[in-house]
């Protein structure tokens, strides 16, 4: 409803309405509050009296169980490890600690895109523009040249002296001069933030490698075309099925670009864009005016600055800045999105309508920080998002930024890299109301890859969240797609390839409220890899998770995956026959995999290495707070071997000694459901390989010591 009203008081040529509307979302006070959830959530911790119960199960001393830095450095690390990822190793309860203050922080906060950017910034270990002008007045009158930009009409002419060619005519002024005060502040102002912020970027890149490897003389000539094949090497050039580039430059470039530098623009950017929305959207205007123009478009030295009418626009073209009025507007091409190592600013503010962003053809497009800031900020209505790759809220050597602020919203990305997904940046999608609904075909909806962070902050409604079962298929995984979406930190594991691996990032899926869907095969759901750090949070809803290898809280390759439910009635795996091992706390390889649902009547689907599965020296924790739960549990025949012979519920894997350093590494699998009265269900398809004391039940204690560094404990009870 208020979608509808917001779009018809555009349509009428009121602006004060819509204005009022949409300044009453952005405040948040049409929102769920997220202080009682966040409050609530900082309490999910195991009680010290079960944790003492569990490690006594397992042999260790009381206190923390993990990995020190001097365990961690037999991996051989690379230089690229995230700081905020290597601490987490030392202590297995402190990663759900961390990754809830980080949830909590963003949920809070997901209305400011300043705060979403420095939240994420700090994910990768950088600290910028903490204290920037928080108040409208003062981020005005810091700056020398907007001090007297309450003149709209002087600051037009500022403008246009920038640029090099203005060719505005009598009638685009006045056409300029009709627009409401709060419109042509609107534009103003994000101007003099953009002209601000570029001067960051510029000396944020390595020109002298970034120019010579693109062919070029200079940063104008390095379009987004250009710098996005370079950018993408690591990550899509291959030999025999391995990555491995010849264009080794992109290495040096990755380590030589001004990360924190990249940030501090992006928050100046990101504070402009706060302050300038809050302002239109507590407009008080109350005449009536027209409206029904088709276009605006003003030269400036940072490229096209287009205002669009309330009506049914088409919108394509290059320009840096792009605000509309309102309609039902279809947009194509470079959205949102820098268009050169120049031109490092893309920006789209849409004030109202259901509207179409759709580019099927352009790779990074629609909210994509390609070495600069990109992001899009759709105020109202019910809107569709599409694009090929690398958009929605990605970031490539920079930050990228899409924000939904109301209304029932799809989102799709044909193939890889969009939804909140990062390389050597941020990439964040944050929606802050509605139904929703997000398809990828992987690597997306929350990817972290190296010195990234990616985030998808949805705060309520009842969304779907699919990463496609044709997305990326492998014969490794037995023929499912290979997701690496939805919560995911992913490093370039290239030990068989070039050899130049790069540690991986963090990937948070955040989830506010609401009965929710999350679909994706393998790698999914709060996982990391090689290095990474990725963690799913849902704070409320009956839910429904469909996954089934390396997901709902799993890692493996020296790195972290976080799952934390924290109430409703929710569903694992259930009637999911595709689902094969390895999920819902499981750990592999010097790695730390964690499952946690903090109440509710919850059912599981269990098969091998599950539910507190830990494997060659890695730490899986399994835990279920409260509520009468079902566990249905499927494990291989006695005649299978090798990952099939270690079943779910509190339990190590067993090798033979390796005459290395991983021979004095413990595992350690942890299952321990708190409360309620439980059921365990065996399916008699099963075997009859067990490594427990006792089997499993309600109100039991089990243990698994299959040797003296294999270590598996499970409880049910208070």
């Amino acid at each position: 409803m208020l979608n509808i009203m917001i779009r018809r008081s555009f349509t009428s040529g009121t602006l004060r309405a819509a204005l009022l509307l949409s300044s009453i979302f952005l405040r948040g006070l049409s929102l769920p509050a997220q202080t009682d959830s966040a409050t609530h959530r900082q309490y999910l911790r195991v009680p010290d009296s079960l944790w003492s119960r569990a490690l006594s199960g397992i042999g260790a001393r009381s206190g923390g169980i993990g990995y020190t830095a001097d365990e961690m450095l037999n991996y051989n690390p690379d230089d690229l490890v995230l700081r905020s990822v290597w601490e987490l190793f030392r202590d297995v309860r402190n990663v759900p600690r961390y990754s809830g203050q980080i949830s909590g922080g963003l949920l809070d906060n997901a209305q400011d895109p300043a705060a979403v950017i420095r939240i994420a910034y700090g994910l990768t270990d950088i600290s910028a523009g903490r204290n920037l002008p928080p108040a409208l007045d003062s981020l005005w009158h810091s700056v020398p040249s907007t001090r007297h930009y309450m003149d709209a009409d002087a600051a037009l002419d500022s403008m246009l002296a920038g640029a090099r060619n203005s060719g505005f005519s009598k009638k685009e002024r006045s056409l300029w001069q009709r627009l409401p005060d709060r419109v042509k502040l609107l534009a103003v102002r994000l101007y003099d933030g953009a002209n601000e912020a570029a001067t960051w970027f510029d000396g944020a890149y390595p020109d002298s490698l970034i120019l010579p490897a693109l062919g070029v003389s200079s940063p104008e000539r390095a379009t987004a075309e250009r710098l996005y094949s370079l950018a993408i090497k690591p990550w899509i050039d291959e030999r025999q099925g391995q990555p491995a580039t010849h264009d080794g430059y992109i290495f040096e470039i990755i380590r030589r670009t001004d990360r924190r530098r990249v940030a501090f623009a992006s928050a100046i950017m990101a504070t402009y864009l706060q302050a300038a929305l809050t302002d239109i959207l507590a407009a008080d205007t109350t005449a009536r005016v027209d409206m029904s123009f088709s276009a605006l478009a003003i030269p400036t030295r940072l490229g096209m600055l287009v205002i669009h009418g309330t009506g049914n626009d088409t919108i394509s073209g290059d320009a840096f800045l792009t605000i509309d009025l309102g309609g039902n507007d279809r947009y194509s091409g470079r959205q949102g999105t820098p268009l050169s190592l120049a031109r490092p600013i893309g920006i789209v503010i849409d004030l109202a309508g259901d509207d179409t962003y759709d580019e099927p053809k352009l790779p990074a497009a629609m909210g994509c920080g390609l070495f600069g800031f990109g992001a899009i900020i759709d105020v109202a209505g019910n809107d569709h998002y599409r694009i090929r790759e690398s958009g929605l809220g990605a970031g490539w050597f920079g930050t990228g930024l899409l924000m939904d602020m109301a209304g029932d919203d799809e989102y799709t990305v044909d193939s890889i890299w969009g939804q909140g997904a990062a390389h050597i940046g941020v990439g964040a999608l944050v929606d802050l109301a509605g139904n929703d609904s997000y398809t990828c075909g992987s690597q997306s909806q929350a990817l972290g890859c190296t010195l990234g962070a990616g985030v998808l902050v949805d705060r309520n409604g009842n969304d779907r969240y699919i990463a496609r079962d044709d997305g990326a298929i492998s014969e490794l995984y037995l023929g499912q797609s290979v997701s690496m979406s939805q919560g995911v930190g992913y490093g370039r594991r290239a030990d068989l390839g070039d050899g130049h691996s790069l540690a991986g990032g963090v990937g948070m899926l955040v989830d506010g409220a609401g009965d929710d869907y999350y679909s994706a095969p393998v790698w999914s759901q709060g996982a990391g890899y090689w290095w990474g750090f990725g963690a799913l949070e849902d704070r409320a809803g009956n839910d429904t998770y469909r996954s089934g290898k390396y997901s709902i809280g799993a890692a493996a390759h020296f790195s972290i995956g976080c799952k934390v439910d924290l109430a409703g009635n929710d569903s694992y795996s259930i009637g999911y026959d595709s689902a094969k091992n390895q999920y819902n706390g499981h750990a592999r390889d010097g790695s730390i995999g964690i499952s946690i649902d903090g109440g509710g009547n919850d059912r599981y689907f269990l098969k091998s290495n599950c539910a507190g599965s830990a494997d060659l020296s890695s730490i899986a924790l399994f835990w279920d707070r409260g509520g009468d739960d079902e566990y249905n549990i499927y494990y291989p025949k006695s005649t299978d071997t090798g990952w099939s012979d270690t079943p779910p519920l509190g339990t190590a894997t067993l090798y033979t000694p390796f005459n290395s350093f991983r021979d004095d590494l413990p595992s350690y699998g942890l299952f321990i459901d708190s409360g309620g009265e439980d059921r365990y269900i065996w399916d008699s398809r099963g075997g009859s390989i067990f490594h427990w004391d006792v089997m499993p039940g309600n109100k039991k204690e089990w243990r698994s010591r299959r040797s003296g560094i294999s270590l598996g404990f499970g409880m049910d009870g208070e």
